[in-house]
């Protein structure tokens, strides 16, 4: 990310002559700049991945941006002038991408980027708003714009996922109380025992394929059956029962929350309310992709001695998030999940 390091330096060495500056101009010398440092061709007539005045209804948006020009865009930019305030037409903008099925919505000075996610079901646009970042913090910009907005993340699902997972933290009713994730009790050798004592527990009823159909909303399953395969889908609720009946079995604490292209599993208190994300599984990657918020050194030695391998980290202030190939057979997942679970209920 040094590139968009270098490019929001220059920006600012220059905002003197911002302040004053127009949309066009901002568009033109802080926006676009931007957004080539994070993947976006503005100049390849062939793939025109950034299509200014982009119309939708009867208004227009400043930019769309576009992974393939048959599909719809993955992204809708208004931009205003570097001192007004972004608030303003955010639900033009949100409408925008609602109606036009396009997932991330933002609004931007220049100076300061406010995301927010269209689908995301909510009473408010500020529930919908899952980041907001101002490049005067260059580190923290580097980072949330890279997060969300490089192309590589769009293209590949991994910036709604992460939005998503945001979200669903500032929803969570003990999340702005949540400053450091606490340790897990760890052997005094050292060593993450995959298979510590766990309480005796009756599994009443086993989950099925067709338990997890149930247990979904119509409009959930109508979303799966209009979007991707019947097998791909069954093979994802399968997946999602095979961790629930893991889960039963093993005592944990722990429920399901649903949106339409995963399934999270939440640390639950006293059985009741959904306090914090611990791992989830998703539908629209393949192959499948399973995320858990342990630490990487955790999943080095979880590597180490388990041989549960992972092939991404995405480095968080709080957590990481590791993600693994979903096996076929779960259970070789058990020792990572069972550690994260006992990493965040503190045992």
């Amino acid at each position: 990310m040094s590139d968009l390091r270098n490019t929001i330096a220059h920006i600012l060495e220059h905002k003197q002559h911002l302040t004053e500056a127009n949309e066009a101009t901002i568009q033109q010398y802080v926006v676009l700049p931007i957004l080539r440092t994070l993947g976006w061709d503005d100049a390849n007539l062939a793939s025109m991945e950034v299509l200014p005045e982009y119309k939708v209804e009867s208004r227009r948006a400043d930019y769309a941006l576009h992974i393939k020009q048959d599909q719809n865009p993955m992204v809708l930019i208004e931009c205003k002038r570097w001192n007004q305030p972004i608030g303003r037409n955010e639900e033009q903008i949100c409408f925008y991408a609602y109606s036009g099925n396009v997932p991330l919505a933002i609004i931007t000075n220049g100076k300061l980027w406010r995301f927010y996610l269209s689908r995301w079901e909510a009473s408010s646009l500020s529930d919908r708003i899952f980041c907001e970042t101002d490049i005067e913090n260059r580190e923290s910009a580097v980072t949330d714009l890279g997060k969300y907005l490089l192309k590589a993340n769009v293209a590949s699902g991994e910036a709604e996922v992460d939005a998503e997972i945001a979200l669903e933290e500032k929803q969570g009713p003990d999340s702005s109380s949540e400053s450091v994730p606490i340790r897990p009790t760890i052997p005094d050798n050292d060593v993450i025992d995959p298979k510590p004592i766990r309480p005796e527990t009756t599994v009443t009823s086993e989950w099925t394929i067709d338990r997890v159909k149930d247990s979904l909303s119509e409009e959930m399953r109508d979303f799966h059956e209009a979007n991707f395969p019947e097998e791909r889908c069954n093979v994802f609720y399968r997946k999602v029962a095979e961790i629930q009946n893991l889960i039963e079995a093993e005592g944990w604490r722990l429920k399901t929350r649903w949106n339409k292209k995963s399934c999270r599993f939440w640390l639950t208190n006293n059985g009741v309310t959904s306090v914090k994300s611990v791992f989830g599984i998703h539908l629209q990657y393949n192959p499948f992709t399973l995320h858990v918020r342990i630490m990487k050194k955790d999943a080095e030695e979880l590597k180490r001695q388990c041989g549960c391998e992972f092939y991404s980290v995405e480095k968080n202030n709080r957590t990481d998030y590791i993600y693994y190939y979903v096996p076929e057979d779960m259970s070789t997942l058990r020792p990572v999940l069972e550690f994260a679970y006992n990493k965040h209920r503190g045992n």
